[in-house]
């Protein structure tokens, strides 16, 4: 069945993008999560809720894609297009999701929720539930951020009370055989043409202040994003094959590395009872201290020590469990002891500087490269009303023309799904607006559509109905999800003025 899907895949949600393109509008920002003060609170159904409650429906937005809950981050954000945006539309979405459920009694069980927790592709291995993984998870993504195991499964939950809403609001949807028409777009095959806008020259003639750089750090400095990582930093000693030895293969291999795992946990054992290096001088091991090292080994110095292999071990480690069992690395084996925990914290102004001066750039390019745009093709337009080709016109703008002819949404190559899609809402003859893309941007005029098959559309049918109905369903979704919120009545309160 995932296979097949995935087959289908991009024709269902082209056919998906006809009917969900503009539906998700209205769902945003009542207000900004960024500009909510100390002395500020939010009221929703006639309660009050506290700035920690908001972080808190804030935070599971990260344990959300950690987790992979993708439908649940895609229904609750839409199509928000930055992450204040994107936490806004979630937090809210996610208190209205929770009271609706409770109102109309559609809470899952706790079997369900075990059961889905046990399915979740990251707590599986090769297919099975793996209840390492989810122990290293509780661990290195709930503990940083306050949160339990009652966090997780309340996060799953929701994911659940999402798709019983979903059935229960998407019941009575139904496909007519015109709907199926107007989605025969798809095979059509089109002639479009393209400018573009890159983003480089933009991001090049911006400038940065220290102004923007303390705005950035003010209004982020609690994010994740603006987060120093746990490192650790640990000793060792290395168990491996003398290195003047003959390479060692087959069975020969497999005993050599035996004696070196016996001897590594018959150390470790002694290390874990007594003085680590007073163990290894017994033993005639060298003890080597390692820099300061992320979880993903990533090092804040110089060694040789293979950290990536040694990193998610050292993790696990506590003040009372300080040594590690052996750990093998290539055909080497390792016994670890913890020395110092770093913990996570906010990173500093000067150390925040590099990444707020990356993103601050990008924002403003992006908004030079969108005002730019709206200048060029405006002209192009209007060159257009005065007789002028769309090509003439583009080239007087200064823009170069990229076409593609005879190209059918269903059939375009991947680097041509975005302007397929842009396409699929329009008429011959009509220009676009600025369409953001990986980057810069693009426009795209769209010079003529071929005849509807309707013999192509009737062997397509069964494969273009259910894209329908499945984007019906979101809309429908989406304007009952609209309809609960403005209910909900979210309401901002100020404290101490």
């Amino acid at each position: 069945m995932i296979n097949v899907f995935r087959l289908h895949q991009r024709k269902l949600m082209l056919v998906i993008a006809i009917l969900t393109i503009i539906a998700f509008i209205w769902l945003y920002n009542p207000s900004n999560l960024s500009e909510l003060g100390a002395n500020e609170a939010y009221t929703i159904y006639g309660k009050q809720i506290t700035q920690a409650d908001v972080q808190r429906e804030a935070n599971k937005y990260y344990l959300a894609i950690d987790l992979q809950q993708l439908e649940l981050i895609s229904e609750l954000t839409g199509m928000a297009q930055d992450e204040n945006q994107m936490l806004d539309a979630f937090v809210w979405n996610l208190f209205v999701l929770q009271h609706e459920a409770r109102e109309l009694g559609v809470e899952p069980t706790d079997k369900q929720v075990a059961e889905r927790i046990m399915a979740l592709p990251v707590f599986q291995t090769n297919g099975q539930y793996d209840s390492f993984k989810y122990n290293q998870f509780v661990s290195e993504k709930l503990g940083p951020r306050g949160f339990t195991v009652l966090q997780l499964e309340g996060l799953i939950k929701d994911s659940l009370r999402l798709e019983l809403l979903k059935d229960v609001v998407g019941s009575p949807i139904s496909v007519s055989q015109a709907e199926i028409g107007e989605a025969g777009r798809i095979l059509q095959k089109v002639d479009v043409q393209t400018v573009s806008f890159p983003m480089e020259a933009a991001r090049t003639s911006v400038t940065v202040t220290e102004d923007d750089i303390k705005n950035f750090y003010n209004q982020y400095q609690n994010s994740p994003y603006l987060v120093a990582p746990e490192t650790r930093s640990v000793e060792l000693v290395e168990f491996a094959m003398p290195a003047d030895a003959k390479p060692a293969e087959g069975r020969e291999k497999v005993e050599a590395l035996q004696k070196l795992v016996d001897a590594a946990t018959a150390f470790a054992a002694k290390a874990g009872s007594g003085p680590f290096d007073q163990a290894a001088g017994a033993a005639g091991l060298t003890v080597v201290k390692t820099p300061e090292f992320d979880r993903t080994g990533k090092a804040r110095g110089e060694t040789t020590v293979n950290l990536t292999g040694i990193a998610p071990s050292a993790f696990l480690l506590s003040e009372t469990a300080s040594v590690s069992d052996p750990i093998q690395v290539e055909d080497k084996f390792y016994v670890v002891r913890l020395v110092t925990i770093n913990p996570q914290r906010g990173l500093t102004l000067e150390e925040a500087r590099p990444l707020a001066e990356v993103q601050i750039r990008g924002m403003k390019a992006g908004e030079m490269l969108r005002q730019t745009a709206d200048v060029s093709l405006a002209k192009i337009r209007e060159a257009m009303a005065g007789g002028k080709t769309f090509t003439d016109a583009a080239t007087v703008a200064g823009l170069k023309v990229d076409t593609l002819t005879a190209v059918s949404p269903m059939g375009a190559a991947p680097d041509q799904q975005a302007i397929m899609r842009a396409s699929l809402l329009m008429e011959p003859g009509q220009l676009s607006g600025f369409v953001p893309g990986m980057d810069g941007g693009y426009a795209v005029f769209l010079a003529a559509r071929a005849p509807l098959d309707p013999a192509a559309l009737a062997r397509q049918k069964e494969e273009i109905e259910p894209g329908i109905s499945e984007g019906k369903r979101r809309m429908l979704f989406v304007s009952w999800l609209a309809a609960a919120r403005d209910a909900a009545k979210i309401g901002r309160v100020t404290h101490g003025q």
